[in-house]
């Protein structure tokens, strides 16, 4: 795509699932997820989770932090992301906020420093896409950071031994 530096509508949860895949193919540090409850139209596929999977294996380095709202559907109906997290509990990290006054339900994927994915939270279907722009991905990650330091681990979604 020759616009591909510029910012572009897309619907939400498809392309938006497809695009969340191609950042996470491409990053080369971190993936960092914000959705309310991580649904499962846009963020459970094997293909998300394959990508996810290769990057948090890269190296050591390598971090994906994901953060929801709601564990209660993540924990309830199983999900990929969540089963990965298992697997790979050094790398792949899943926290919940219960709510803060600067996060008004967006769902954001961060890939590195220069690719940003997002649905604002007024926004039922429609996201936006900027796979190059420094500037956008820090207000994000600016964000994303802010809210984290809020969080906690969920015990709903930690997983349970035999």
């Amino acid at each position: 795509m020759s616009n591909e530096k510029f910012l572009s509508a897309v619907e939400y949860p498809h392309p938006f699932d497809e695009l969340a895949v191609q950042l996470c193919d491409s990053a080369s540090r971190y993936i960092c997820i914000l959705s309310p409850a991580l649904d499962h139209e846009a963020f459970n596929s094997a293909a998300l989770a394959d990508a996810i999977s290769a990057l948090a294996r890269r190296s050591r380095q390598t971090q994906v932090r994901i953060l929801i709202s709601d564990s209660r559907k993540v924990a309830g109906t199983g999900h990929r992301l969540l089963l990965l997290a298992r697997r790979l509990p050094s790398t792949v990290h899943i926290q919940q906020l219960a709510e803060h006054p600067d996060w008004n339900g967006e769902t954001i994927v961060i890939r590195d420093r220069d690719g940003v994915l997002y649905k604002p939270g007024s926004s039922d279907h429609e996201g936006f896409y900027e796979p190059d722009s420094r500037a956008s991905t820090q207000r994000h990650l600016d964000l994303f950071e802010e809210l984290w330091r809020h969080s906690a681990q969920d015990p709903e979604l930690r997983s349970m031994s035999l």
